[in-house]
């Protein structure tokens, strides 16, 4: 290890110094063999929406608590961003959604035309199997075209889609990293597991913002799919957004858009026994005087490296 090694952690990074560097983070020379660390900043990317999916972005840094393992700590640094994103979107195109298939093509759209200049994506598709139709291109409006005339048949993999779509995340090339999920149902087609896909996202540098369809939800399967894209959505820091109406899709997917490009990073230095290797809870508290109620998504927590 030489100079900084970052540790990116679904959305959250840990930034540890080593000898060989000078105090303004500048590589001074090889780093021995043998390190000390004199460093460690946690950084934290939080999404705030309200009630109806609006992003917040006007709050203040004394506003937020963070808590490592149950701990106060002291935030070290605070802004907000608007950083370039990779973004992964997977679309479910199994049988189901074959009446939703140009709603959902239409949600994609708003989520394309309100990406950045140094933005890139990939399009991944899946019914009983995942498919890439686009690897990562800056020309994040390719992924559209092959869902001009993409056909809704088959069985649902959404544990093997989302599986695969964080495998493809470690090829891009923006350290914020982003995977939407758009589907209607419950997997029933997956030889992945939903614990071997969860352990996969906690590792992973990804935020999972997911959609889930669900204008007549009538079997325990369909119910499980909206809460497994729930969980990892919240585990990971994504959004999750529970559609009643397909017509309301364009609309939702503006709101998701808008949280994925605005976001607060929160920074401070983990405690002593962060080197310990075991999983580290985080938790943000928010104060808001005005009383309105306000949603947070960051990500569960993080192994250290």
């Amino acid at each position: 290890m030489t100079g900084l090694r970052n540790t990116v952690s679904c959305g959250m990074v840990l930034v540890v110094g080593c000898l060989g560097l000078t105090s303004d983070g500048q590589a001074s020379g090889p780093a021995k063999v043998t390190h000390r660390v004199d460093s460690r900043m946690v950084l934290v990317p939080v999404t705030v929406t309200d009630g109806k999916g609006k992003t917040i972005t006007d709050l203040r840094r004394e506003q937020f608590q963070v808590l490592d393992d149950s701990t106060p700590v002291e935030i070290a640094s605070f802004s907000r961003e608007e950083a370039p994103v990779s973004i992964g979107v997977v679309l479910d195109l199994s049988g189901s959604m074959h009446t939703k298939r140009r709603h959902a093509a239409s949600a994609i759209k708003e989520i394309v035309r309100r990406s950045g200049p140094r933005d890139e994506a990939l399009l991944m598709t899946f019914s009983d199997r995942p498919d890439l139709r686009v690897g990562f291109t800056d020309d994040v409006e390719a992924v559209l075209d092959p869902l001009l005339f993409a056909e809704a048949k088959g069985a649902t993999a959404l544990i093997d889609a989302v599986y695969a779509g964080l495998q493809q995340m470690k090829n891009a090339k923006n350290p914020r990293r982003v995977l939407v999920v758009v589907s209607d149902g419950g997997d029933n087609h997956s030889r992945y597991t939903e614990a071997e896909l969860t352990s996969l996202a906690l590792e992973s540098d990804t935020q999972i913002y997911s959609i889930s369809i669900h204008e007549a939800v009538t079997n325990m399967q369909e119910r499980s799919g909206v809460y497994l894209l729930s969980k990892l959505s919240e585990n990971t820091g994504g959004l999750h957004f529970v559609v009643r109406d397909r017509r309301q899709l364009p609309e939702v997917a503006a709101k998701l858009a808008t949280a994925i490009n605005n976001l607060y990073v929160i920074g401070y230095r983990a405690p002593e026994s962060f080197l310990s290797g075991k999983w580290r809870r985080v938790k943000i508290r928010l104060e808001n005087p005005s009383g309105a109620r306000l949603r947070v998504a960051t990500r569960s927590g993080y192994f250290p490296d």
